[in-house]
């Protein structure tokens, strides 16, 4: 395949490959799609705003070329690290006393590791901390640890917090995305999903409308301004669907699979 035609599709995890609900099922028809993409000569990689080590087995299983982790902080090409952008370990210290400071009550996120503050109460988070205990990750529950770093954050708030202290503390090193209800995204100033695409697209020498982005929430709003073909699946934002090149159907209903069809990548 001349390097004109090779495409690179970047598909969000929740809501997108898998179901958002407890069942997080990927289709057999998704797998398939990927796989087809693949054989046909183009590049598929995750974009997510999860860290590698809270991406699954099974998602990884399903083969990628490679992965974008915590929002464009974090870029490999097979088992190659091309890219890691590192906070250092007193931002991380700072903002987590921050958090604790305003009643924000957060999972910090490392390639490595799940962090968290012990001293908190684990209100709004403890049933993700709750699946990755189960999970068996590598957890990290004490601000002064060596261990405590990462790459970024999520945080919850309630009548408690003080949204508007934070905010204005967070703005000088973070990105807030507002996601569902009462939780916030937080990423370092000047990464995001789409400054991952700009990144592989660079390695690659791929051009920009030779790349397709899946997604369904609104920390794909970037990658979906950046991308001309932006496939937005059935069950999806408001936001997303507005900006969206093109609606699939639902993931359990081989969204993936007619949205690749209907480009013809497979």
């Amino acid at each position: 395949m001349t390097d004109d035609k090779r495409k690179i599709l970047f598909f969000d995890i929740d809501g997108t490959l898998i179901t958002n609900d407890s069942k997080r099922i990927l289709p057999e028809s998704t797998k398939e799609a990927i796989r087809l993409a693949r054989e046909n000569g183009h590049l598929v990689y995750i974009n997510s705003g999860r860290v590698m080590c809270n991406i699954e087995d099974f998602i990884k299983d399903a083969g990628f070329d490679g992965f974008v982790c915590g929002c464009g902080t974090y870029i490999t090409y097979g088992d190659n690290v091309l890219f890691h952008n590192t906070l250092s370990q007193k931002l991380c210290r700072e903002t987590a006393y921050k958090c604790r400071e305003y009643n924000m009550y957060a999972i910090y996120e490392h390639t490595d590791a799940t962090c968290y503050d012990s001293e908190q109460e684990e209100r709004g988070q403890k049933e993700i901390l709750d699946y990755f205990r189960n999970m068996k990750r590598n957890m990290v529950d004490n601000i002064l640890s060596e261990a405590f770093l990462f790459d970024k954050f999520v945080v919850w708030y309630d009548e408690r917090s003080n949204l508007y202290a934070f905010k204005e503390y967070a703005k000088d090193y973070y990105q807030c995305i507002q996601r569902e209800g009462s939780f916030l995204e937080m990423v370092p100033n000047g990464f995001s999903k789409a400054t991952g695409i700009k990144y592989l697209l660079d390695f690659f020498n791929i051009k920009p409308e030779n790349a397709y982005v899946f997604g369904d929430s609104n920390n794909d709003i970037q990658m979906f301004e950046y991308v001309k073909n932006s496939i937005a699946m059935k069950e999806c934002s408001d936001d997303i669907r507005k900006i969206a090149s093109y609606v699939t159907d639902s993931v359990i209903n081989d969204g993936i699979y007619k949205a690749m069809k209907h480009f013809e990548i497979i």
